[in-house]
């Protein structure tokens, strides 16, 4: 059946002027306050929450530059270095629980403020000035109490730049390094901002949740002013450079990109960043660019009410069979999204299942690699019991940490971060709105050779073979001297003692030279039966530990897919659950809704679009 369309909106007031695009800044704290009115009005709790952040952002006195990113892409060192001065930690783990707000003071330290009014100072030069609020976010036990909040940080610092840019930088936690709220925190320190820095690794530049971040939590939120930066250059190979900093400007079409000053050096790199931030944040109207975005995300919160409201009177208006139809059809939906998602766990079953097969193959075939090289310095070592003792530990563990990094790099990073994206995106089309996964930025595989087994030894046999070579010569001075006594009697002379010595003692010498060559190659051959059997053994432990790793990152995942599922089939319950919102004028607040985003958007229309005047 069709609906009635809604009657027409007795709302906002009467004695509101036209607007016009100079107006814009004066008019967005009444657009402001209608569309408050009405979420508050009509129950829409969480709409009222965001428009009161929009309202908080729009009255900070100074101009925010957000810094965002994944975990361990260098967010913290960028600012470091626009600082000058070391002063958020840095490392290859999460560090920010939560945003640092740094801002110019003459009068310097860091702030804490809890929601209940709670503060507390510290110094810049204490100690335990970051004790607390660095590390992995705190989680929660099932039955246990919830946690407490993380405080607002704010650092004031001495500083003539950003001092004469009237501004305050942001540091932000990684988008996939933390907890749900965490995302939400970066998400609205992104919305209410007005220019963001979005930081890169240009190893692996611009990922599906990089994407994503800036195309749905920065581009569509109206924030003006938008840059990207891209780190961790210098590991790149100095031929790729300028090629990876093309394609990459190439892919975001449009957007400055700029290359990151590196932590040490990176002079011009810096003076390029800071003399964009300068640009964006001596635009004289940039009150007015705020007040763009902010006017624009108020519209986008009128049409999620309107909606809202629109499918409300349509369910209103059903009669009971309908009602009962479409309960029926939804649980018939409800069941068959159930059984996709019992075959997202089967396909990452699936996946992880062939990544460890891919991970046996690569070792095995690295296996092979690093036998037929030992075996090559063996081949070549004159004592294959010294090479075994003093060479072989060093060069197997050199050749097993060549593997762990290997197949870290090519076979199991890669393929867990293109599984996590894939999962990320199976599961945001069930549950739009659900945080990414984090993106495992190491795992610090490791291998130790296991150098074990007797090898004879061949210095007793050396030893007797020197011995049989002298003893040839002592006895060739012996036989030598008694022959010369026989044929002194009957008036001879025989040959000289040296000849017998020399020719005994080199039969001596070719006789023991056989017998060290037969008995090295029979070592060589004890040592080549021993190595294959280390290299087995050392590349079978690290396949384990390989394997366990790769077990604990999909554990994680699993149990972030479970979480997914579950938080999907507690909204379908809740949706049905949902009782009906007597009372409502939902009609009025569908009208309503409409016609003041309708005016927001034709006014922004009117003017000049948010980003041209930068192109």
């Amino acid at each position: 059946m069709t609906s009635t369309p809604p009657p027409t909106a007795d709302f906002p007031p009467e004695d509101e002027p036209a607007v016009h695009v100079a107006d814009v800044g004066s008019s967005t704290p009444g657009w402001l306050r209608q569309a408050r009115q009405l979420a508050d009005d009509h129950g829409q709790d969480s709409i009222r929450e965001a428009l009161d952040l929009l309202a908080a952002g729009r009255g900070r006195p100074a101009f925010r530059i957000a810094v965002v990113g994944e975990f361990n892409r260098g967010k913290s060192t960028v600012i470091n270095r626009l600082l000058g001065r070391d002063m958020l930690p840095t490392g290859p783990l999460p560090t920010s629980r939560a945003p640092v707000v740094i801002r110019a003071s003459d009068e310097e330290g860091l702030t804490l403020g809890w929601p209940d009014g709670r503060r507390e100072q510290r110094k810049l030069d204490d100690d335990t000035l970051w004790d607390g609020l660095i590390g992995p976010p705190a989680e929660r036990e099932p039955g246990a109490p919830a946690l407490s909040p993380e405080p607002a940080v704010t650092v004031a610092v001495a500083h003539d730049w950003l001092a004469g840019l009237d501004a305050e930088l942001v540091d932000t936690p990684g988008v996939n390094s933390g907890t749900e709220e965490q995302f939400e925190q970066v998400r609205r320190t992104a919305a209410g901002s007005d220019a963001v820095l979005l930081v890169v690794s240009a190893l692996s530049p611009l990922s599906i949740t990089e994407r994503r971040l800036l195309e749905e939590e920065v581009l569509c939120r109206h924030v003006p002013c938008v840059a990207v930066v891209v780190t961790m250059l210098d590991l790149v190979d100095v031929d790729d450079r300028e090629e990876s900093v093309r394609v990459l400007k190439a892919r975001l079409s449009g957007l400055p990109v700029l290359v990151a000053p590196a932590p040490d050096g990176g002079e011009s790199e810096l003076a390029s960043l800071r003399e964009l931030l300068e640009g964006f944040a001596r635009d004289s109207e940039r009150a007015l660019w705020r007040d763009r975005g902010i006017a624009a995300q108020v519209a986008d919160h009128c049409e999620v009410m309107a909606q809202i409201a629109t499918e409300a009177c349509a369910t209103g208006q059903l009669s009971e069979e309908e009602l009962a139809e479409r309960a029926e059809l939804a649980q018939a939906l409800r069941e068959g999204e159930d059984r996709q998602w019992a075959r997202l766990r089967s396909d990452l079953t699936a996946r992880q299942l062939h990544l460890a097969t891919r991970l046996r193959e690569h070792v095995q075939k690295g296996r092979d690699g690093i036998i037929e090289r030992l075996r090559w310095d063996l081949e070549r070592a004159s004592d294959p019991g010294t090479w075994w003792e003093r060479d072989l530990p060093v060069r197997l563990g050199h050749e097993l940490n060549l593997l762990a990094r290997s197949s870290e790099r090519t076979v199991l990073l890669p393929a867990m971060v293109a599984d996590i994206d894939w999962l990320d995106r199976e599961v945001a089309h069930r549950l739009p709105g659900a945080p990414r996964s984090p993106l495992p930025g190491s795992l610090e595989l490791s291998a130790e050779p296991d150098v074990s087994g007797e090898v004879s030894s061949l210095s007793k046999t050396r030893l007797a073979t020197r011995l049989g070579a002298q003893g040839g010569s002592i006895l060739g001075f012996l036989i030598s001297y008694a022959r010369q006594g026989r044929r002194s009697d009957s008036g001879r002379f025989g040959a000289p003692p040296m000849l017998y010595s020399g020719v005994l003692s080199l039969v001596g010498g070719l006789l023991a030279e056989a017998y060290i060559r037969n008995a090295t190659e029979e070592q060589r051959r004890q040592v080549d039966t021993v190595l294959v059997r280390a290299v087995d053994e050392s590349a079978g432990a690290f396949r384990r530990r390989a394997v366990d790793a790769l077990d604990e990152v999909y554990a994680d995942v699993f149990a972030r897919l479970r979480e997914s599922h579950g938080a999907w089939a507690d909204a379908r319950r809740a949706a049905a659950e949902a009782p009906s919102a007597s009372g409502t004028d939902w009609p009025r607040l569908a009208s309503a809704a409409t016609e003041l985003a309708g005016r927001i958007r034709s006014v922004l229309a009117s003017g000049v679009r948010v980003g041209e005047e930068h192109e």
